[in-house]
């Protein structure tokens, strides 16, 4: 009788390894394909829209008035390489802050679609495009607005970049959106006026962060 009380203890005890081995097993598994489905949100849209943007060639459009964002716009080339446009009105902004100020304020308030001396006789040679610009009164400066409406960017990857001086992006990535319906976004680069001559690092991680660097 005690023999087959000490046989029966095993077998239970054995019985007992196994299932905490299954379920340990199970645990390990679960958190795998958890951890993958954590993983494949985060970078599939962004990562296949980067892989083919960077087959592609690339095209750095901006505006500029004070030279921030022509300088980040030379950043930007230097890593990427591609081609450098900048868009320029017919009739020049003013050079004096308060009064660039009040004329893109007025220019907003109206609507208006200030008249463009650039063009873009081969943008469907470029599969990216850059754009960047100062953030004027929450959003992009008019001037994109005629150029936007202008020219088609569907099936283009759009990538923004814009300089500030506390606005961040405000709402310029919603308007661009908006004008560029069906063009694909990658996320953009935002950085104050006032501190772009020290970016240069941080423009390097974010290029790098979208696979586009020329190095990759």
């Amino acid at each position: 009788m005690t023999k087959k009380i000490a046989k029966f203890a095993i077998h239970a005890r054995k019985f007992d390894e196994a299932r905490a081995e299954f379920s340990r097993r199970a645990v390990l598994k679960g958190l795998a394909l958890g951890a993958v489905a954590a993983v494949v949100p985060v970078f599939g849209t962004q990562s296949v829209f980067a892989a083919e943007a960077r087959g592609g060639k690339v095209l750095i459009l901006y505006f500029s008035h004070s030279g921030n964002t022509r300088r980040l716009a030379g950043m930007i080339h230097e890593r990427v390489g591609g081609d450098m446009v900048e868009l320029k009105t017919v009739k020049p902004y003013p050079e004096d802050y308060d009064a660039v100020v009040d004329a893109a304020k007025q220019e907003q308030q109206a609507g208006a679609r200030p008249e463009i001396a650039t063009e873009l006789s081969n943008l469907g040679d470029y599969d990216t495009v850059f754009i960047g610009y100062p953030n004027w009164w929450g959003t992009l400066p008019m001037p994109f607005f005629t150029l936007l409406e202008r020219y088609d960017l569907s099936g283009k990857t759009v990538i923004p970049f814009c300089t500030h001086e506390g606005s961040r992006f405000g709402r310029s990535e919603t308007d661009l959106k908006k004008l560029c319906p069906k063009a694909r976004f990658l996320e953009g680069f935002e950085v104050r006026g006032s501190r772009v001559g020290s970016a240069g690092e941080d423009v390097a991680e974010w290029i790098n962060g979208l696979g586009l660097s020329k190095s990759r």
